[in-house]
């Protein structure tokens, strides 16, 4: 919610905190086929599950440093899925080609992995698709490719009518390397790509333009997030059938295992992560934070989401980077921005009111020397059907500059869910586009007071 509503506003702010629910599953890491492992996505989803200590198996058309050999192609390619899947709860199949001469074939054989995994009693099935939009723009000149994965999905809904999950992206980045067949940028721009073209106007522009316009402005979405949707699927972390959308895929991405309490106790935890410190983009560093938040999640007590403590004033902190747009605010408050001069940030913070129902996103700044300030509204309604009691629906109502509501499109008014996962007198922990926890802090209005007198104080 706060940091693309941010952005709109030129304060480079990445992205909409969005819905990251943590889900309880069993100690006993279920087994996951994954079949297509060496290619670009394929290998990602592996990596993930070491990163999760999920245990898996392998299989790939060449079976060179894989558990299993399997064509797909073949005739017998049923009968080769459903032996190497016994033992399974879940297969991601990753097989696919875009460009060859055998385009339909190839991405129609994962219907006959499908077929194979039910024979074996596989329990789900994960398919890497594509966006809708994607699908019917490339009818017009990949037709072999567009019907081969639509013969494939036909058969997995079939097979799987109450326990398959498509991830439909549209254009995934990541890596070190260019490629134009498949389509693929590195990872440093198109993570550039994704905060810029993820922002309302740019999201609101490509839902409107047709065919190639529409396409070209929408945000791409990182391997690690695709490969992150299809684990949670196929650990049964996903109830969606199709992830249709790139916001689908970074909700599905950021769900979390429900982790054990440790002994040490929230006060402890909290000032261990104060005690680390500005993380300055430090990868070790950013774990470490992350780690501690989780531990403070795992010490929850309240459901925010009917807990009165909730509302009133929390000021952002930037200590934990999480990505670029963070960093940024964060020079631009402490004064090491080069657009000082014209634009000075002060103040940023976070109010919640009228039992936990209004949102508001204070901007104090200095515009050219001049003192302004934006406010950014939201409303957030409780999401009655979590039982966690940290879901909400928001709804972003508009922005007001100085007293006066700027015009905005209605494109912009929508609604998602939103998430406070952890809540105490002093600290609001919130789930970011990525899945990391952030946190706010709860100050007096006389330490708020104090702040403001020791920035002017260093301004003067």
């Amino acid at each position: 919610m706060m940091k693309t509503l941010l952005l709109q506003l030129g304060l480079i702010f990445t992205e909409i905190l969005s819905p990251f629910p943590v889900h309880a599953f069993s100690a006993s890491s279920p087994r996951i086929l994954v079949v297509g492992s060496t290619g670009f996505l394929g290998g990602q989803i592996v990596r993930t599950l070491d990163e999760l200590q999920i245990d898996y198996k392998t299989a790939s058309k060449s079976g060179k440093d894989q558990d299993y050999q399997i064509d797909l192609e073949s005739d017998d390619a049923v009968d080769q899925m459903a032996k190497i899947c016994k033992g399974c709860d879940a297969v991601i199949s990753c097989v696919g080609s875009i460009g060859d001469p055998n385009d339909e074939r190839i991405n129609a054989s994962n219907g006959q992995a499908a077929i194979g995994a039910k024979k074996a009693g596989v329990k789900r099935f994960v398919f890497i698709g594509n966006e809708p939009r994607i699908r019917d723009f490339s009818k017009g000149f990949l037709k072999a490719y567009v019907a081969g994965k639509e013969q494939a999905e036909a058969i997995i809904r079939q097979q799987f009518p109450n326990s398959y999950c498509i991830v439909q992206p549209n254009f995934i980045y990541g890596g070190e390397d260019f490629s134009l067949n498949p389509p693929r940028i590195p990872s440093k721009l198109g993570q550039a790509a994704e905060d810029i073209l993820g922002l309302y106007p740019f999201q609101a522009a490509s839902n409107a333009l047709p065919g190639v316009f529409g396409l070209a402005l929408g945000a791409p979405v990182s391997r690690e997030r695709v490969a992150a949707a299809a684990v949670n699927a196929a650990l049964g972390l996903v109830d969606m059938a199709e992830l249709a959308s790139r916001d689908d895929i970074i909700m599905a991405a950021s769900k979390r295992f429900k982790r054990k309490a440790g002994n040490k106790s929230v006060n402890q935890v909290k000032q261990a992560v104060y005690d680390l410190g500005d993380c300055q983009g430090d990868k070790e560093c950013l774990t470490q934070a992350f780690d501690y938040l989780e531990q403070i999640e795992a010490l929850a007590r309240r459901k925010p989401a009917h807990d009165p403590l909730l509302n009133g004033r929390w000021d952002f902190n930037f200590d934990i980077e999480a990505d670029m747009g963070t960093g940024v605010v964060k020079d631009i408050l402490e004064g090491r921005s080069p657009i000082k001069p014209l634009f000075n940030l002060e103040d940023l913070y976070l109010t919640i009111s009228d039992n936990q129902s209004k949102v508001t996103i204070t901007v104090s700044t200095k515009v050219l020397g001049l003192p302004t300030e934006i406010i950014l509204r939201t409303n957030i309604i409780p999401e009655e059907s979590d039982p966690t009691g940290t879901l909400f629906q928001e709804h972003f109502e508009g922005i007001e500059l100085m007293g006066m509501k700027l015009p905005i499109p209605d494109s912009w008014q929508q609604s998602r869910l939103l998430e406070f996962t952890y809540l105490d007198e002093t600290m609001l922990i919130a789930r970011g586009n990525g899945g990391e926890p952030h946190f706010l802090e709860r100050k007096t209005q006389k330490q708020a007071q104090e702040s403001k007198e020791q920035l002017q104080t260093q301004e003067s």
